[in-house]
């Protein structure tokens, strides 16, 4: 993610040049998470897709060229392919959370659930991000509650990832312990 969070410095390294901003940090994400990337993992295919998509777009319709579009884009991806992955059973941080679990683990449903739960809580960040991303056009005034509202969603996100499958687990031993 941290190409990510350089793609606005990049725009102005670069003299406003969105497509080739684009184009850079869906390269280096592609080198970044190319282990990720050549797996499908969804987030990076996300984002790469995404980011190559609005540098082609920025190019026929230069007026869509903005990191605040760009936003509403990748949120909006983002969550629409985090929820279709919870609706059809197969959460997103399943890709990341089979590493280093043996297979038995895997199978279970309590790493299912896990899973799922955390798939949920990113995308309601997903989300939550999107819609403030598209307020945050309408209400430019407002923009430090955007961005206040957008890095306390993603912390809380990754709280639940570190946190909720100790206490899921130590829940489910205190109760048929």
């Amino acid at each position: 993610m941290i190409p990510w969070l350089a793609f606005p410095y990049l725009i102005e390294w670069l003299d406003g040049n969105f497509a080739n901003a684009a184009i850079l940090v869906a390269a280096l994400i592609a080198i970044v998470c190319f282990e990720n990337l050549r797996q499908g993992f969804v987030i990076e295919s996300a984002l790469v897709t995404s980011l190559i998509g609005m540098a082609v777009v920025s190019l026929y319709w230069p007026q869509l060229s903005s990191f605040e579009n760009t936003k509403i884009l990748l949120y909006g991806v983002l969550s629409v392919a985090g929820w279709l992955g919870v609706l059809f059973k197969h959460p997103f941080t399943l890709q990341y959370s089979r590493a280093g679990v043996n297979e038995d683990v895997r199978q279970s449903d309590e790493f299912f659930e896990v899973n799922n739960t955390i798939t949920k809580a990113w995308c309601i960040t997903f989300s939550m991000n999107w819609v403030l991303a598209g307020l945050s056009l309408g209400f430019e005034e407002y923009w430090p509650v955007f961005v206040i509202g957008s890095y306390m969603s993603i912390l809380m996100a990754s709280v639940i990832t570190e946190v909720f499958p100790d206490a899921y687990f130590d829940r489910r031993s205190s109760v048929h312990g």
